[in-house]
């Protein structure tokens, strides 16, 4: 919600209020877009087609782990139900998040980073 704040009074006026209904809406729709078959969730396919048009082409192994965490379901080990629109939304600020800080790592962009573990908790604890 800070984002959203943008005179930093720790409040947000109508202004804002209007940024932040605006920001909600889009990602409606996004949502709506990807949710092909209207069930009112995100399956895998719906979900790997979703981050691939974001840039994101994550193994199947990652995309299983994304919907495990993210995903909705009856318990433990079983499998997910699909995700829901605000876990859809955090899925993705997330993947952008984590994205964005390894990229940064990556000076010369070949997919490696080298680091310690003081750099990899710096790197974790400094994501919104």
């Amino acid at each position: 919600m800070t984002i959203f704040d943008t005179d930093r009074s720790g409040t947000i006026g109508f202004n804002e209020f209007a940024g932040l209904w605006k920001y909600i809406k889009d990602w409606q729709n996004v949502y709506r877009h990807f949710d092909r078959d209207q069930s009112g969730s995100i399956d895998s396919n719906e979900l790997q087609d979703a981050l691939r048009q974001f840039g994101y082409n994550l193994s199947p192994q990652l995309l299983h782990l994304v919907e495990r965490k993210y995903g909705s379901g009856p318990g433990v080990g079983a499998a997910p139900q699909g995700i829901t629109f605000d876990r859809f939304v955090r899925a993705c600020v997330v993947i952008k998040q984590v994205s964005e800080s390894f990229q940064r790592l990556d000076t010369d962009r070949d997919g490696w980073v080298q680091i310690n573990y003081e750099q990899f908790m710096h790197t974790v604890l400094s994501l919104p």
